[in-house]
């Protein structure tokens, strides 16, 4: 199942997620899909998800970046770095905007028994969704540079999970995972079609015996 247009098959798994997401969040309030989706919580599942949401952390891509710079796969790991710093920029710029306040913030009256002590966040930086937006950004970067459909699929489908992990554990309503989907992807592209516009050329062995600097070429 080899391609080389996994970048639209990876679009064309992450469009009608989008628009499931976006038409949920225009059919139901906020509040109802919130609970709707953490229909079922347990001590394992817990666990699992406090620790599977850090797939989303701002660590795990940067520690990837640096690991392809180290295996000299130094345009992954460029793309990955680059992804991922500016679709974080905006969802912290959108943060300071809008001031949303996470579901701890907005179901103060005690209607909803799940929140976990010392993991769910209070607060007003619920839109967009940080994790959401960094999963998906570097989910569709490693997909527009693999030839798998498998790979592909399954880079989609772990950033789906963690996408749904900011649900389950509290922090984001469906409607912040939804702006994440669509940051971390559109980022993800734009990087892309950058990429192709700007070619890094790094330099033989012979070069950098002779010091000679990496060039960057328009």
């Amino acid at each position: 199942m080899e391609s080389k247009n996994t970048g639209i098959f990876f679009l064309k798994l992450s469009a009608p997620l989008f628009i499931v997401l976006v038409f949920s969040c225009l059919a139901f309030p906020k509040a109802e899909s919130f609970i709707t989706l953490n229909f079922y919580h347990s001590s394992s599942l817990n666990s699992f998800f406090e620790i599977y949401t850090y797939l989303g952390d701002g660590l795990f891509p940067t520690v990837l970046a640096v690991l392809l710079l180290i295996w000299r796969k130094y345009e992954l790991g460029i793309k990955v770095l680059s992804s991922f710093l500016l679709s974080g920029l905006v969802a912290q710029i959108l943060k300071t905007i809008f001031h949303a306040p996470r579901p701890k913030v907005f179901l103060a009256n005690g209607t909803y028994p799940y929140f976990i002590d010392g993991v769910t966040h209070s607060g007003l930086t619920s839109f967009p969704s940080g994790h959401s937006t960094t999963a998906f950004a570097l989910a569709a970067t490693l997909a527009f540079n693999t030839q798998s459909k498998y790979k592909t699929l399954a880079y989609f489908l772990l950033a789906t999970l963690t996408l749904y992990s900011r649900i389950y554990l509290g922090q984001h309503f469906l409607e912040d995972t939804t702006a994440g989907v669509f940051i971390g992807t559109s980022t993800a592209i734009g990087v892309e079609y950058l990429s192709k516009r700007v070619k890094f050329r790094l330099p033989k062995k012979s070069s950098r015996i002779n010091n000679e600097p990496i060039t960057i070429e328009f």
